[in-house]
């Protein structure tokens, strides 16, 4: 029995270093893209110009979480005034 745990240990720990690599990769492959600089072009309401804007990957990703997060509160207090005018 002691001779198993003896030789486990040290199979753990080598498969523990064999995967850190990998996931340290992942990682900053993840850092890499999130701060990964991405321009869009948009035309705003009332102009044929486009503009052009510029931010990372996780600013783009929560400018589009406070756009819905806007529209649900806003459709959310719509349909509740309706409610209460009818």
């Amino acid at each position: 029995m002691k001779l198993l745990k003896t030789s486990l240990i040290p199979m753990i720990a080598i498969a523990a270093l064999a995967t850190s690599p990998v996931h340290a990769a992942d990682d900053e492959a993840k850092a890499e893209k999130a701060n990964k600089k991405i321009c869009k072009k948009y035309r705003p309401t009332g102009t044929r110009i486009a503009k052009k804007t510029c931010m990372s990957q996780k600013a783009w990703d929560e400018l589009k979480r406070r756009a819905q997060e806007a529209a649900r509160t806003s459709q959310r207090l719509s349909g509740h005034q309706g409610r209460e005018s009818g």
